[in-house]
């Protein structure tokens, strides 16, 4: 063991003598590349001809004008001889500690003995301390450029332990100027010879490249990476077109900013709107939402509930609320969903099709609701007047309502308030119709659906038999003037739409006192209210046939107004002298040609004539009652037993009236009855 150490000790003897003659001259690139042996035997020949090499290469003028310009190289070729003579220490000392080992300890051996031939004076080359420590890897594969062989991976695994024994056990030399430049490391190794140092395997490395022909590689690198880095440069534009152009973009953000304002308008407004749906006090007082009495009569009954008002003015929370009164009960028919303008009928006349299509539906008889709630403007006298049509076809007391918010009729409030987006001057254009709707063509009771079939019948049954009594048929030319025929009394007249008791008749708004009367306190708390009646006679006209109606003290004070006798003086003289009350009635039929509101004017002459002290001529007492004639064809049936109706307290808009002049000679005629 002591004569391999000796040897390699004299191997790198000679090698510093060599360096110390031609080692300044050779080339960087033989110098960092060691040749690997062979597994061949004779290793003296291999170092003769590294030798040689060291020689040739010292005389080479091309190797004098790169010397200067081989100032690094890399990393893993600056081994100091004392790491060369430590690796092959640490071989021996392996070798004999495991001799089973020999072959592969030999082998690395091998690869060490070459780069003693790099040995240099400490005192003349800086140690350069290993960045990090090598690991072993595979091999990579040769550079085709240099046909190197590699050396097997087993070869290199030695070389790290060489490292760290190197490390603690060689001073740190001298530093000297002259070979700092010949073997000061790269501060930037290329990318195989870091996989180099990773594996353990030092590779010949190619020439390297003149110090110009770095610098144009630098430069084309830094230039490749300016075009990657930096992004292409835009074209010059003038400035006009750029003044142009931010023109645009800031109309468009004001455009943008416009828009949100309005949505957020939009929006609040909406919040506002939600907001009023909380109701002022007063707003929603309305005795079917607040009687208790009268919510238990209209669930049992069938009612269409007409709300009437401008845009605006709340008509959409008020059937909230009533739908909200009557859960399960109650429909609601919008005039929005079918498309319905109210600004601009004409340009709605489908859409008005479609909803009074749905109305009819819901009032239909095989309709589950029993309150049904028509939401829309209803500003004119056409529509009132066709849902009040459809409710007495399809047998529902009708209720016109309107709003009762402070702002119902003001136009800036419900310009604001409106959804539909409506200006002043249109909702100013709607409110001149409604406002001559505003008033109905009466006030009054008006029976419920089931109470009037029950009159009705009463009714009928009284005229059968009245006109087949001898004492009817003696006063028969009372109805004709062919006494010798007979009066089918239940032809004769003819009934006239829903039975109600009239309070006041305003023939919207043109009959004396009407607008006095719907704007009493009692009248507007009590619209919508539920109330009884009493029917205490029946009597037969040849012109009407009714019922009277005696008021209770409470319905005379609150309802019944005090000039209703009066208005009939001019027609009844003696109806001044009548009391209050008096002249209530039901109207149960008409001959052909007279208007309803002569059956008042009949009661009044019977009324008249009982005051007077008349008691008329007793013919016979029927089961109802009493029957009574007071001449002239006037006949009247006192009621044993009083009937009770009940009535809902509303309004009725009925169909214009026609404009036809009729002779006179026709209305003689339609006085009379027809003979059978």
């Amino acid at each position: 063991m002591d004569a391999e150490q000796n040897q390699v000790l004299d191997t790198a003897s000679e090698t510093r003598e060599q360096q110390d003659t031609g080692a300044g001259d050779c080339p960087q690139s033989q110098l960092d590349s060691p040749t690997e042996p062979a597994e061949s035997p004779v290793k003296g020949q291999e170092m003769k001809h590294l030798q040689d090499i060291v020689t040739e290469s010292g005389t080479s003028e091309e190797t004098q004008e790169m010397e200067p310009k081989t100032e690094k190289s890399p990393k893993k070729m600056s081994l100091e001889p004392s790491q060369e003579i430590q690796t092959s220490t640490e071989v021996v000392t392996k070798a004999e500690k495991y001799p089973e080992k020999q072959p592969e300890l030999e082998s690395s051996t091998e690869v060490s003995e070459p780069a003693t031939a790099l040995y240099v004076e400490p005192e003349n080359i800086q140690t350069a301390e290993p960045e990090k420590q090598p690991m072993p890897e595979k091999t990579p594969e040769p550079l085709a450029e240099n046909n190197i062989e590699t050396a097997p991976e087993k070869m290199a695994e030695p070389v790290p332990e060489a490292v760290k024994l190197s490390e603690q056990a060689v001073p740190e030399p001298v530093t000297q100027p002259e070979s700092e430049n010949l073997l000061e490391p790269e501060e930037k190794e290329p990318e195989e010879s870091e996989k180099q140092a990773e594996s353990g395997i030092v590779l010949e490395v190619a020439p390297a490249m003149p110090a110009e022909t770095v610098k144009e590689v630098e430069a084309d690198k830094q230039t490749e990476a300016e075009i990657v880095q930096e992004p292409e440069p835009k074209k010059s534009v003038p400035a006009e077109t750029v003044m142009v152009e931010k023109l645009v973009e800031a109309e468009i953000v004001k455009e943008v900013e416009s828009e949100k304002r309005a949505e957020g308008d939009a929006v609040e407004q909406q919040k506002a709107e939600v907001v009023e749906q909380v109701p002022a006090p007063g707003t929603l007082s309305f005795a079917f939402l607040e009687h208790e009495q009268t919510k238990a009569t209209l669930r049992t009954s069938r009612t269409l509930i007409i709300l009437r008002g401008l845009p605006g003015s709340g008509k959409s929370l008020l059937a909230r609320a009533i739908a909200d009164s009557y859960q399960g009960l109650c429909t609601v028919c919008c005039a929005d969903d079918h498309g319905v303008k109210p600004e601009s009928p004409e340009a709605s006349a489908d859409g008005y099709k479609a909803f009074d299509d749905a109305v009819v539906a819901c009032c239909s008889v095989g309709a589950s609701a029993q309150v049904i709630v028509v939401d829309d403007t209803n500003h004119t006298h056409d529509r009132l007047a066709r849902l009040g049509e459809v409710a007495e076809q399809h047998r529902l007391v009708a209720m016109f309502l309107e709003p009762r918010t402070e702002w119902s009729r003001d136009l800036p409030q419900l310009a604001k308030k409106t959804l539909r987006g409506l200006e002043e001057a249109q909702i100013q254009a709607m409110k001149v119709p409604f406002e001559e709707t505003s008033l109905p063509l009466f006030f009054g009771w008006f029976l419920l659906p089931g109470v009037q079939d029950k009159v009705r019948c009463t009714s009928m049954d009284f005229l059968k038999t009245l006109d087949t009594l001898e004492a009817f048929k003696k006063h028969l030319p009372d109805f004709t003037v062919e006494a010798e025929k007979e009066v089918d009394l239940e032809q004769y007249f003819q009934a006239n739409g829903a039975l109600h008791c009239t309070t006041k008749f305003c023939d919207y708004g043109k009959a004396e006192g009407a607008k006095e009367y719907a704007d009493k306190p009692a009248v507007k708390e009590l619209y919508g209210s539920a109330f009884e009646l009493s029917l205490s006679a029946l009597f037969v006209t040849p012109r009407t046939v009714g019922a009277r109606v005696s008021l209770s003290e409470d319905q005379l004070i609150t309802l019944w107004p005090a000039d209703a006798e009066k208005e009939a003086v001019p027609v009844v003289p003696a109806a001044a002298t009548l009391p209050a009350g008096s002249r209530a009635h039901i109207t149960l039929g008409c001959a052909e040609g007279v208007e309803p509101q002569q059956t008042g004017f009949d009661l009044l002459e019977i009324l008249a004539l009982q005051q007077e002290g008349q008691e008329g001529e007793l013919v016979e007492e029927m089961e109802l009652g009493s029957l009574a004639y007071y001449g002239k064809g006037r006949w009247l049936l006192s009621l044993r037993e009083p009937v009770s109706a009940q009535a809902c307290f509303s309004s009725l808009y009925g169909p214009k009236k026609a404009d036809t002049t009729k002779k006179d000679g026709d209305k003689k005629k339609k006085q009379k009855c027809t003979i059978l």
